[in-house]
């Protein structure tokens, strides 16, 4: 599993990382958080870019969990019998120098999910069970500063593929966290990446699971 930071350019005698000139300590607070949370059983992760264009400064990471998640690379989507037990996202931690006004905060989380859904399941009923469970997972948010889209997929395929058809459920969603929820007052990046995680991780059904 690769190490999660967004800004290090290296690393110490000890392993940790390197902090870069010019960080604030509070974006950096942050980073550290996610580079020592507990990890979800089940769930690979992996650093992403965070565009510059979105803030200053932003952590990213990309989870898969499911039956590929022990193999050698992240799966591309749904569709095959194999990728309908695959459930994949990202999340953002957004930092901006300034506070930001349409934030009513200087953080943001930004975050994707992209999760199996039985064709049995894709009515009109799913986008909001899906909403309600995920907000569930969320702890030390701004109340009311939640916003987002879920859309069900569902995949009809023709020619040599017909009769194979696949439904899905992806996921848009932003919400300001809540600062101060770290040591010292900082901010816990790492428990709201962990807290996606641990979602993400929810809407597959593994073998223990079924026998516990």
């Amino acid at each position: 599993m690769a190490d999660i930071y967004a800004f290090p350019t290296g690393e110490s005698n000890d392993g940790r990382p390197v902090r870069p000139q010019g960080v604030p300590d509070e974006v950096w607070a942050a980073v550290e958080s996610v580079s020592t949370m507990k990890r979800i059983h089940d769930v690979r992760y992996r650093e992403i870019p965070v565009p510059s264009t979105l803030a200053d400064y932003g952590i990213g990471v990309e989870f898969e969990a499911g039956e590929r998640a022990l193999g050698d690379a992240f799966s591309a989507g749904l569709g095959s019998d194999a990728e309908s037990r695959i459930a994949t996202g990202w999340i953002m931690m957004l930092y901006a120098h300034e506070l930001r006004i349409d934030w009513d905060s200087n953080w943001r989380c930004v975050a994707f999910a992209r999760l199996p859904l039985e064709t049995a399941e894709s009515d009109s009923l799913t986008p909001g069970m899906y909403w309600d469970d995920m907000c569930d997972y969320f702890d030390g948010i701004e109340p009311d500063s939640v916003s987002g889209t879920v859309t069900v997929t569902q995949n009809t395929a023709f020619g040599s593929m017909a009769g194979s058809t696949s439904a899905g459920c992806e996921i848009r969603v932003s919400w300001t966290p809540l600062d101060g929820t770290g040591p010292d007052g900082t901010m816990d990046a790492g428990a709201q990446v962990r807290s996606w995680a641990a979602f993400i991780r929810s809407t597959i059904r593994f073998e223990e699971d079924d026998a516990s």
